[in-house]
């Protein structure tokens, strides 16, 4: 539910503010870091519950074993996800106005 809501939120502002708006950064960072983040806990729990058949590349298992491998792909094209983070912190500070406290 977390990612789609930040995926919606995401186009929503895509379509308001234009697609090369630069407020969009740091949550298009933050869109792309929680949802590596929830593919790997949805991966080692899928491995946890399917146990042995989990990590096997035929049989029940495939599937998982076909997820587990790849979901990581897609993280590293577009940077790591510390790099991620911190931009999308940065962002988020700098969106601060000057009088607020952390």
């Amino acid at each position: 539910e977390t990612v789609t809501a930040l995926q919606y939120e995401v186009t929503y502002s895509m379509c308001q503010k234009g697609s090369q708006s630069p407020l969009l950064g740091g949550r298009i960072a933050l869109l792309k870091y929680t949802t590596t983040r929830v593919c790997h806990l949805i991966a080692d729990n899928a491995v946890q519950i399917l146990g042995g058949r989990g990590v096997t590349r035929t049989g029940m298992g495939r599937i998982v074993e076909a997820f587990h491998r790849t979901y990581k792909i897609p993280a590293v094209y577009g940077g790591s996800e510390e790099i991620l983070a911190d931009l999308a912190v940065r962002m988020a500070i700098k969106a601060f106005p000057a009088e607020a406290k952390l």
